[in-house]
């Protein structure tokens, strides 16, 4: 039976933590793709690596360390691409900071990384795909934002919400630029999405107050998310570009 993936190379950023990177490379690979997978910790991409490749076989990965905001890098990555694969199908950028500080304590130096992380990394690889994006007959693109773009939390994310309201916005020009290419660019929006690394940088009480405050009484999980992008990027979802879903309770 053939997959939705099948004969496909998908990226995926950010993609060696314990949030919705990982689970949307681990779903492409699973749905047939061969994966390029990146992340800035090499210990955690190297085990990323070695469980893709035990999965699927090492023709089927690659995987480079690296910063998402550096624009050597990003291009050296594509040069990689493009030797191995020799074709991009889908990218995927779930790569994002959020570093929260109180509006009047927020450095330059914070606000760039977090803009640099969180929307400049974006446009480094839609820029850096595009070529081939254009070569492919079902190029896809899904930007990761965040209901914080639209309602951010009242304490300390004024640099987070500016960089994902960015990304909205980015995603809307490159549905614009790119249809002419056939090139789909869409996001999504998640809420509060749990995963083990929320237990160390948000507190508690804040994820109670937030559950008591979604109709479904909870926050998402990164599968749940990766439904949704999983949808934006296929075949099955042809007819949709420019487009933002919430993923949300």
């Amino acid at each position: 039976m053939s997959k939705r993936f099948d004969g496909k190379v998908a990226m995926v950023n950010a993609a060696a933590g314990a949030g919705i990177g990982g689970v949307v490379a681990r779903r492409l690979l699973a749905e047939g793709a061969r994966v390029v997978v990146t992340d800035l910790s090499a210990k955690r991409l190297d085990r990323l690596q070695d469980e893709l490749t035990a999965a699927a076989g090492a023709e089927n990965v690659l995987a480079r360390a690296l910063d998402a905001a550096d624009e050597a890098g990003v291009r050296a990555l594509f040069a990689d691409v493009t030797e191995t694969f020799g074709q991009l199908d889908v990218l995927v950028n779930s790569v994002g900071l959020n570093q929260l500080a109180p509006f009047p304590d927020t450095s330059l130096e914070n606000w760039n990384r977090v803009l640099s992380t969180s929307l400049t990394a974006h446009f480094l690889h839609a820029r850096a795909a595009w070529p081939l994006l254009r070569q492919s007959a079902s190029p896809a693109i899904v930007n990761v934002s965040s209901l914080a773009a639209e309602s951010p939390a009242p304490f300390g994310e004024v640099a987070y919400a500016a960089a994902k309201a960015g990304v909205l916005g980015l995603t809307r020009a490159l549905a614009k630029e790119g249809a002419s290419s056939g090139i789909r660019a869409n996001a999504v929006m998640p809420g509060l999405i749990w995963n083990d690394s929320l237990t160390k940088a948000v507190a508690a009480d804040y994820v109670q107050a937030y559950r008591e405050v979604q109709p479904l009484g909870r926050d998402g999980e990164p599968d749940e998310v990766a439904d949704v992008i999983l949808f934006l990027a296929s075949p099955d979802s042809r007819h949709v570009t420019g487009q933002t879903i919430r993923v949300a309770a």
